[in-house]
């Protein structure tokens, strides 16, 4: 079997990890900043569907673009790109300018970005996979984030707490590691299966309708977006309301939050280890990740109800779990969609998860601003869509997604 720690396997893992750091540092920084400065829910849900609503609109662009050019170009060249941008940010930020609207529109504008990049990696990544390695590669890919938000979560809280213009700083970090990533990603020689087909007049609309096509055919990988498209829904409000409940705690501080991160991406290190050296049996993927899936909805549910060493456990489990149903279904569907096809299916796919993301940061930000709803009770009560979710699509398709998880990758 080819080793799977290939040149371009290695530039493309390694410079991923790299500029991740950044974007975690930047990520978190950012948001607390929103907070820190509006004491908003409301705002900092805004400020999340800035970003989200232009991925959602150019995903419609991106997946027939994606498909007919090189995504390794694609990849280096946008990574230079953020390297000025955040630079740009970093100056605005040193001269103490703080404006929440024209934070939103630069957003907006990462997020048009961002769709791209993210699509054109997706459909990169098999490309650079040797056969019969793609579980293992996903179990590395799967870290990624998570080391980088464990080290860089810490430290962006510590940054904001001890400097004037912490935020700052870590915006300079930001594009440095995006200049060191792309320069290593012009090192990238693979392969490309693109989308040859001639090209005609209107011939956008056509790529676009034979990417939703292939839903309508695929009735495993239509249940697969829909179901992400609901964990989407909750995950948002989890992200839009944690941070919040920490900061306005008189027992937590956002330090511990922090450490809440880290245990989170702790748990997703040691869950990709262990998919990197286990490998999952093949006829029962489909089982193992409708058990994850419900253990990770109740888990996150009743997270907050619990003390801080509990919440803790349980943060470090579902990074552990959640591994597994991205080992799973990554590595199934991406090996499943035909290479050429790649880029409008993985872009719709996008299209829907960011739409599930987009309700739910709208109606739980309304909730949370205009209600005296506590933070974790709004968290506990929209688990009932995801754990219905899992009944209403995988397990009623039992025999679609089987079709999919259950294959040798």
């Amino acid at each position: 079997m080819t080793q799977l720690w290939n040149k371009n396997f290695t530039i493309l893992t390694i410079g991923s990890f790299i500029s991740a750091l950044g974007s975690a540092a930047a990520g978190i920084s950012f948001s607390v900043l929103i907070f820190i400065e509006t004491q908003s829910p409301l705002l900092l849900a805004i400020f999340t569907i800035a970003n989200i609503i232009p991925r959602l609109i150019s995903n419609f662009v991106v997946g027939p673009f994606v498909d007919r050019h090189s995504r390794v170009k694609m990849i280096y060249l946008i990574d230079f790109f953020y390297s000025v941008i955040f630079a740009i940010i970093a100056i605005i930020l040193f001269t103490g300018f703080f404006n929440v609207w024209a934070f939103m529109a630069v957003a907006g504008f990462i997020g048009v970005i961002d769709t791209l990049y993210q699509t054109a990696f997706m459909s990169l990544f098999p490309e650079v996979i040797p056969k019969g390695r793609h579980s293992q590669a996903y179990s590395i890919s799967s870290l990624i984030w998570p080391i980088s938000a464990a080290i860089m979560a810490p430290v962006a809280m510590l940054f904001i707490d001890k400097f004037v213009y912490g935020v700052a700083i870590l915006m300079v970090f930001n594009a440095v590691t995006f200049v060191v990533t792309a320069t290593m990603e012009t090192m990238i020689h693979a392969e490309e299966k693109l989308n040859t087909s001639p090209v005609i007049r209107f011939q956008f609309v056509s790529d676009l309708k034979e990417g939703l096509d292939y839903f309508k055919k695929e009735k495993g990988i239509l249940g697969i977006g829909l179901l992400f498209m609901v964990f989407s829904f909750v995950y948002s409000v989890s992200d839009l309301l944690k941070m919040p409940y920490f900061q306005q705690s008189s027992v937590y501080t956002l330090v511990n939050f922090s450490f809440l991160i880290s245990a989170g991406a702790i748990g997703r290190v040691v869950g990709g280890l262990f998919h990197y050296f286990v490998k999952l049996p093949t006829h029962s993927k489909f089982k193992i990740a409708v058990v994850v899936y419900f253990t990770v909805e109740i888990l996150n549910a009743v997270m907050l109800f619990t003390p801080y060493f509990m919440m803790i456990i349980f943060s470090f489990i579902i990074g552990a779990l959640s591994v597994t149903s991205f080992n799973i279904r990554m590595a199934a569907t991406q090996t499943y969609i035909p290479s050429e096809k790649r880029g409008r299916v993985n872009s719709v796919q996008n299209l829907l998860w960011n739409m599930g993301a987009i309700i739910g940061t709208v109606i739980i930000g309304l909730v949370a601003e205009y209600t005296d709803l506590s933070y974790r009770v709004i968290i506990l009560g929209v688990a009932v869509f995801s754990i219905s979710a899992i009944f209403l699509i995988p397990i009623r398709s039992k025999q679609e997604f089987m079709k999919i998880y259950n294959v040798e990758v």
